[in-house]
């Protein structure tokens, strides 16, 4: 009678073993994340994104790192895809002087808020990955934060054209 009751000791601990296996292996960022990471990595992609959408240039330079470089592939003249850069003291310079109401969706109102999604797609050490998806910019960008000195910021911005 003992015999049974071993092997189902020893599969639930097999069982057991697999569950926590699978989890470091599928995920092994659980234990460099933390919530409050989530949280300031969050405040940091709002602080870019809400800084322009009000043209508040010290929220958008909180979020940026000096060696910022925003990046979008476009079409040229001629039709061929190229790579068009922008530094961080670009994005301030616009982030004080652009009107990015012209860079709404069509139909948006403008009194609307601005809502944003932020998809959290890594945190491994000290960098992360994410997306930023929100309801009135005709664009949606995909993120790379460093964490340095204990605060995130944005290192990395490739974006893309969604409808316009």
């Amino acid at each position: 009678m003992k015999q049974p009751r071993f092997q189902m000791q020893c599969r639930q601990m097999f069982q057991l073993a697999m569950v926590f296996t699978t989890l470091f292996f599928t995920n092994n960022n659980l234990w460099g994340q933390t919530q409050n990471d989530t949280l300031l990595i969050r405040e940091t992609v709002l602080n870019y994104l809400e800084g322009l959408e009000y043209n508040d240039s010290v929220r958008v330079e909180k979020a940026m790192h000096p060696d910022l470089a925003k990046r979008v592939i476009r079409e040229d003249k001629s039709g061929n895809d190229k790579l068009s850069n922008m530094t961080a003291a670009t994005l301030l310079h616009y982030a004080k002087t652009y009107d990015y109401t012209k860079l709404y969706k069509a139909g948006v109102d403008p009194q609307e808020p601005l809502k944003v999604e932020v998809l959290l797609f890594d945190i491994s050490n000290n960098i992360a990955t994410v997306k930023a998806i929100q309801n009135k910019f005709a664009f949606f960008d995909y993120i790379h934060l460093g964490k340095l000195n204990g605060e995130w910021k944005i290192i990395n911005i490739l974006w893309a054209w969604t409808e316009r």
